[in-house]
């Protein structure tokens, strides 16, 4: 339906271009997204939508098609794990569904972005975790292996938050079960493994850290999103002061999209927006939020566009980012732009996963459900992602994207493995 549209996810253009070039003798992965990748594994991963170019398909729809593909794997591995759990019932196949049909997740799994590698590679990892019990298997440590190493090669900042999340759970695991010296070693060289095979990822997590402790609020200058940077739509921005010139408000997307719809008449979906009245509905919009540049509603929509980042220093400022990350944008707000309040619908759903996740943390903690690596792994890195999300975002868009990695670990709390009673015998 998209055709040649990618106004949806701009990014999408920059990973067709990757793909396009991908094979080319002397290709560089210091590009988009895959900066410092190991070009052998990324030529690996893209394999089959290349060989889906020799059967005709298009560039972007191979990646589209790989993306389906990846994302289609991610669930069945998740439907897998819940019925070696035995928890394969009613609710987690309403849970699946609901995920897998959310508007902007069905999109995430269905373009060409990294999502989708992210959705294999992290719900690998845990079905591979959760297999690791009391013996040792080779192909649960070399699948876990991959998994981790292409996590590494795919986003780095998600790869380190499970870095922290492997030790931590090395070390409860240790205290609880000292006799598994051996397999836990084996896990802890693996999570650390891919450090020796990108040494940028040392210096990258040791500046991270060093950056938010001197970090400073700049909200006060005028800066948005207190991100230290001073974009020209900001109040901080020197010669802002008004040119005569017109600026886009209302989120790019319905600019981009119109744009496109106009570049690309045979696509399925302009044909059809144009039949119901939609492109004419859009370029309305458009045009009714095109404004001058000294405009005072440009700043105000800004600021519905835009999270605040939150400084470590300040734990409630934190806390508040951190609910903003999980909920905006509103229902039944006007959140700056026509799809972001579009996206507002799915706010039910949203909060019965969470609430999915609530219910699985309280069996957990009253010990109707059994702590394994997978499980304690997944609580350890849905907070910590949540956190380094109050911490680093600073678009509502982008963020909804990222947040769809939640889903994830959510789902491997609720499917669990029910406890076993133990039977006292007189």
């Amino acid at each position: 339906m998209l055709g040649n549209i990618v106004a949806f996810a701009p990014d999408e253009a920059g990973y067709r271009n990757i793909f396009s070039a991908l094979y080319d003798e002397g290709f560089k992965s210091d590009v988009l997204g895959f900066t410092g990748a190991w070009v052998p594994w990324l030529r690996l991963v893209y394999l089959p939508a290349k060989l889906l170019t020799y059967l005709g398909f298009t560039d972007l729809q191979a990646v589209r098609l790989l993306a389906i593909g990846f994302s289609t794997l991610a669930t069945l591995i998740l439907i897998k794990l819940a019925k070696e759990n035995g928890r394969d019932d009613r609710t987690f196949r309403a849970a699946i569904i609901t995920i897998s049909f959310i508007p902007t997740v069905f999109l995430w799994s269905s373009i060409g972005l990294r999502e989708s590698f992210l959705y294999l590679e992290i719900s690998s990892i845990f079905y591979f975790l959760s297999r690791i019990k009391d013996e040792i298997y080779i192909s649960n440590l070399a699948g876990l292996a991959f998994s981790v190493y292409s996590l590494s090669m795919t986003k780095n900042y998600i790869f380190i938050l499970f870095l922290f999340a492997f030790i931590a759970t090395l070390v409860v695991f240790s205290i609880l079960k000292p006799k598994r010296l051996l397999t836990h070693f084996l896990i802890l060289v693996i999570a650390v493994m891919p450090l020796a095979f990108n040494p940028e990822l040392v210096p990258a997590i040791s500046n991270y850290l060093t950056g938010q402790v001197t970090k400073v609020d700049t909200v006060a200058t005028g800066d948005i999103n207190n991100d230290g940077r001073c974009d020209s739509f900001e109040p901080c921005a020197k010669g802002n002061e008004g040119n005569g010139s017109y600026v886009a408000t209302g989120g790019m997307t319905v600019h981009a999209l119109v744009d496109e719809l106009k570049q690309s008449p045979n696509s399925i979906l302009a044909k059809l927006s144009k039949v119901l009245g939609i492109t004419a509905k859009l370029e309305a919009i458009a045009k009714s939020s095109t404004v001058l540049k000294t405009d005072k509603t440009v700043v105000e929509n800004q600021k519905k566009l835009s999270l605040q980042q939150a400084g470590i220093k300040k734990p409630v400022a934190v806390i508040k980012s951190s609910l903003r990350f999980l909920f905006i944008p509103l229902i039944f707000k006007d959140n700056g732009s026509l799809f972001l309040n579009i996206q507002s619908i799915e706010t039910p759903e949203w909060l019965f996963i969470y609430a999915l996740f609530f219910i699985g943390l309280y069996r957990l903690i009253r010990g109707r459900r059994e702590f394994d690596y997978a499980v304690i792994m997944a609580t350890l890195f849905a907070f910590e992602f949540v956190g380094i999300s109050a911490l680093t975002e600073i678009n509502v868009g982008t963020a909804l994207r990222h947040r769809s990695l939640l889903l994830i670990p959510i789902l491997v709390i609720w499917i669990a493995r029910k406890k076993n009673k133990i039977i006292k015998v007189a």
